[in-house]
């Protein structure tokens, strides 16, 4: 039985669902790291779980050098089609990210937009974090942007609906065994499909902990894309940004 993500980042509805997403987030997000790391043009790059690249080839047409992988083909496909546009090649390549091995070192790693938590255990879900490390140079960054448990908790929408493309897109969200799970019903006439989402929520606590254990000093934490400072109970993102201090 395939896991929820690989059924739903492989399927076409997926990028009409969050077709609201466009670049201003990542622009934002870029221009943090910029004013917090002096992010340098020969920095060697990893985007872990890119998804469609939407992030990674922002950072190309800026003329950075960046590598990404995704265990998704459908959202690859995008990413390397766009990339071959910028760039005139692939940059790309698939990978599990619980199992992802790379002789290569980083200076930076970026693990953005809540590509963090679909895992059943923990030691899944920690363990990119946990071998980071082992692929940035030294001094290199690690940059993990998430959602912000406690806000989520207080702020979830139980239900929402909208229309995308004649599509009607129904969502459903609870938080269910330290879980936000999100039922996706997605109709148009007699076309009617469902999608699951299921995110575990770790506390920051927790996060600090996991990151301080695995060789990393957190050098700043931003409670948004904007580079406000976190609050637990006001802060819709907890982005951090830790160094390699192996």
């Amino acid at each position: 039985m395939s896991e929820w993500f690989e059924d739903w980042f492989a399927s076409e509805q997926y990028l009409n669902v969050y077709k609201h997403r466009d670049q201003k987030d990542a622009l934002l997000l870029l221009d943090l790291i910029h004013k917090t790391i002096s992010l340098k043009k020969d920095f060697l790059i990893l985007d872990a779980a890119c998804g469609a690249g939407r992030y990674s080839n922002l950072l190309l047409q800026r003329g950075y050098k960046v590598i990404g992988f995704d265990l998704s083909l459908p959202l690859l496909k995008i990413a390397k089609a766009e990339a071959e546009k910028i760039f005139g090649e692939n940059i790309y390549f698939k990978s599990d990210i619980r199992t992802t091995k790379l002789k290569m070192k980083f200076n930076l790693i970026l693990n953005v937009f809540t590509s963090f938590g679909y895992f059943v255990t923990d030691e899944e879900n920690f363990s990119f974090i946990n071998n980071s490390i082992t692929f940035l140079k030294k001094k290199g960054y690690f940059v993990f942007d998430y959602i912000n448990k406690q806000y989520l908790i207080d702020n979830l929408i139980p239900y929402s609906q909208k229309k995308v493309d004649g599509y009607l897109i129904e969502e459903k969200r609870k938080i269910e065994n330290q879980r936000v799970i999100k039922e996706i019903d997605i109709s148009k006439g007699r076309e009617r499909n469902s999608f699951t989402e299921s995110v575990k929520l770790y506390s920051p606590k927790i996060l600090f902990e996991k990151f301080s254990k695995s060789g990393y000093k957190i050098i700043d934490v931003f409670g948004s894309y904007k580079g406000e400072s976190f609050s637990e109970n006001n802060s819709s993102r907890l982005i951090i940004i830790g160094q390699n201090e192996q």
